[in-house]
């Protein structure tokens, strides 16, 4: 059965369709008792607080697993970080496969072929893949392998990784090309940060507007 371990991070978010909190797992007690080390500059309305109910997201290799909570104590919660005890309700549920979670993001990135490099930006990004967007016909083809430099938001280095495209097409008539392409070679400790940002973008897509 899958859990998360002590260290590993966690998104947090309060029920229903509340704020969400990136965090870090403490420690693990006896009873689906587990302590979070989260991000609680305030508290506001849909804050943590006790008998607040959450849903718990993290990743494993085949995919996002969810666990829903509820609340039992907050400490420090006046401080740039608190610490929080949940009460899992029982066994966590894999909601979605991950290579096949994909969104619309536009981040910067840099493509690497053949001696020469592009900038461009994605269109979608993947566990198992990116899209990229061009402003002129791209260098690569369909079935070319290249490096990709990627910048992802989470205040980190950039992203590097071996693609193969996939397509290439155009999709506004002169102006822009879509390239769409497969991680051949990537640093599992970097699929798991772009898995986080995606399911970041799937949590706030949930929020009502």
């Amino acid at each position: 059965m899958y859990r998360p371990r002590v260290g590993e991070r966690v998104m947090v978010e309060v029920l229903p369709a509340g704020e969400s909190y990136a965090g870090e797992v403490r420690e693990i007690a006896e009873g689906h008792v587990m302590t979070l080390a989260l991000p609680l500059p305030r508290q506001e309305d849909g804050a943590l607080a006790p008998d607040v109910g959450i849903r718990m997201t993290f990743v494993r290799k085949d995919g996002l697993y969810e666990e829903e909570g509820s609340v039992r104590d907050v400490s420090g919660e006046r401080t740039p970080e608190g610490l929080v005890v949940i009460q899992m309700n029982g066994e966590p549920l894999r909601t979605q496969r991950r290579d096949f979670v994909r969104r619309d993001a536009s981040l910067n990135a840099e493509m690497d072929w053949n001696g020469a490099r592009t900038r461009c930006v994605t269109k979608d990004v993947s566990g198992g893949g990116i899209s990229l967007l061009f402003g002129e016909i791209p260098s690569v083809d369909e079935g070319n392998d290249f490096g990709i430099s990627l910048n992802i938001p989470d205040g980190r280095l950039p992203i590097k990784a071996q693609c193969r495209a996939k397509y290439v097409r155009e999709i506004l008539r002169g102006s822009r090309w879509l390239a769409g392409s497969q991680f051949l070679q990537i640093a599992e400790e970097d699929r798991q940060r772009i898995v986080r940002f995606v399911f970041r973008l799937e949590l706030a897509q949930r929020r009502p507007r």
